[in-house]
């Protein structure tokens, strides 16, 4: 390609704006895939990376932890210098999960993960259940809300700060500063530090109180744990405490939302849920590759390598698009078609290889539970208001979506 057209792709790659077109955002995943699947990117002040846009090598990097790590500089994408500082300050390198590469990454996982395994999520369905149905039963009478901030946001925030056994009274403050987090991609740094940072010391803070309690919760599993002989350092234990929250904000809030808003634009699919509800768990998956809450991660080159025809050297830094390698021909028939019913549905929406997603079944029980209680609830949903798109190239989601929920007549 023109060196001119590869600066205007390099461009967009960078500007959290264009993210908010997702049609004109696939359109440049698709091109980069068939054109320069491992291309070069360099932003503005000469930082350049490595952007991967097939599924086989975003595989090839996520799956090989020790080829291509976390590095120095964490997990959020190289976009800009403030995302460098929250992805250093904010998430911690070597704190949290996230962070951390094998095999202190497996052992600290392997400490707190339990609760959040496929049984004890069937155990935890019932109480899930209660809390999601709560949320909807405190709707505005007339049925209009915000499906983000109303439904979205609330669900994972505080389906997790019970699994956190995080006071009632504190949810709304857990949530604001979820928000909070949220402004790096809004080049506000600061900001986002300082939200990152208050759910840091609120974790530390509940686990100190239960060191030596016999509780399971995650935040007691994490204060009492010993790892190789010695117990989590306090930045471990804040960490991968805040890790939860957000984690468990961004993904769930994203997909549902999106779901929703997917469904609404394919009726026929909405109402094949509706008349076959055991078909909810493959519908979970479809949404989780199509709305694609996480769009892309960081990894480094730990040695000279090659990916996709390019020579990678040792120190480079790589972004996998998990938006473009879910919509990769080579590996989805009719990528480009939302289908509920699809099976095998291989998607990386929560990542892959050593850092899979630990809240990943927690995310698909939140989906499940709450798209069910959208259909048994509700046999209408206008939009009445902008819709409106987070502009981010690190989280794929809907910033607001006013609705009007009608809900079903009694039978």
């Amino acid at each position: 390609m023109p060196e001119t057209d590869l600066r205007t792709i390099d461009q967009k790659l960078i500007d959290a704006d264009f993210f908010s077109d997702q049609d004109a955002v696939y359109e440049l995943f698709t091109q980069m895939r068939r054109d320069d699947p491992v291309h070069w990117t360099v932003r503005d002040d000469g930082v350049g990376f490595w952007s991967v846009f097939k599924h086989a090598e975003c595989r090839a990097v996520l799956d090989d932890a020790v080829l291509f790590n976390t590095g120095t500089t964490g997990q959020m994408p190289p976009f800009a210098a403030e995302l460098d500082i929250v992805s250093k300050k904010g998430f911690g390198v070597g704190e949290s999960i996230l962070t951390t590469d094998p095999p202190r990454h497996t052992k600290v996982r392997a400490v707190f993960e339990g609760p959040f395994k496929p049984k004890a999520m069937l155990d935890y369905t019932d109480r899930c259940t209660e809390i999601i149905r709560g949320i909807f039963n405190n709707l505005p009478a007339s049925g209009e809300c915000d499906l983000v901030a109303d439904i979205g946001a609330r669900i994972p925030m505080a389906v997790i700060s019970d699994i956190l056994k995080v006071p009632e009274e504190d949810w709304v403050r857990i949530l604001s500063w979820g928000k909070m987090s949220h402004q790096g991609f809004n080049h506000d740094a600061e900001t986002s530090l300082q939200g990152f940072n208050n759910m840091t010391q609120y974790c530390l803070g509940l686990s100190n109180e239960r060191r030596g309690c016999p509780m399971d919760d995650p935040l007691a599993l994490l204060a009492n744990a010993e790892v190789d002989g010695k117990p989590l350092s306090d930045a471990e234990v804040g960490r991968n405490g805040m890790l939860m929250l957000v984690a468990g904000f961004e993904t769930t809030r994203n997909a549902f939302a999106g779901g929703v808003q997917t469904l609404l634009e394919h009726p026929d699919q909405m109402q094949y849920l509706r008349e076959n509800p055991k078909g909810m768990r493959r519908a979970v998956e479809e949404v989780v590759r199509w709305t694609n809450a996480a769009v892309a991660f960081r990894r480094m080159a730990t040695a000279d390598t090659e990916l996709g025809g390019k020579q990678i050297k040792k120190g480079d830094n790589i972004v996998v698009w998990f938006p473009s390698a879910n919509r990769d021909e080579d590996v989805f028939e009719n990528a480009d078609v939302f289908d509920i019913t699809r099976h095998p549905n291989p998607h990386i929406g929560f990542a892959a290889g050593a850092h899979f997603c630990a809240g990943a079944p927690l995310a698909k029980l939140e989906l499940e539970i709450a798209l069910q209680e959208v259909l048994d609830r509700y046999d209408g949903i206008e939009v009445i208001g902008p819709v409106e798109y987070i502009p981010s190239n690190y989280v794929f989601g809907l910033a607001t979506m006013p609705v009007r929920l009608r809900r079903k007549a009694a039978a």
